[in-house]
């Protein structure tokens, strides 16, 4: 298994609990790649996510990804829902659905820091 930062994949997030995120649905591999290695090589098991919705949310901690490659709809990156999930939950026999580019990564980066309080 060898992910990257910026990759979208399908994970299994489980069942839906009261506001909880689940389901199978898209997310984004937003941890290093340096971790994503450690993965690799089986030194780590867990990865860093955001999760992706099809119904369109617009506000300060939302990144909108139009449907591109094989992602199929329209969405939303979900940055105030950053999960960490257990490698084997990602779908990776699907393959990729999309990749950001820098330019989308960094607005992703940017909602974050927002989330957390941090400077961009």
């Amino acid at each position: 298994m060898h992910i990257k930062r910026g990759e979208i994949y399908l994970a299994n997030l489980g069942n839906v609990k009261h506001t909880d995120i689940g389901k199978i649905r898209p997310v984004l591999i937003f941890q290093n790649d340096n971790l994503n290695r450690m993965i690799s090589d089986g030194l780590y098991a867990d990865v860093i996510v955001i999760p992706l919705s099809s119904q369109i949310k617009k506000n300060d901690f939302t990144v909108h990804i139009k449907k591109r490659d094989r992602l199929e709809k329209d969405s939303t990156l979900l940055c105030n829902a950053v999960k960490m999930i257990h490698a084997k939950r990602l779908m990776l026999d699907d393959g990729i659905l999309t990749t950001l580019n820098n330019v989308e990564i960094k607005n992703v980066e940017a909602r974050v820091s927002l989330v957390f309080g941090m400077d961009a």
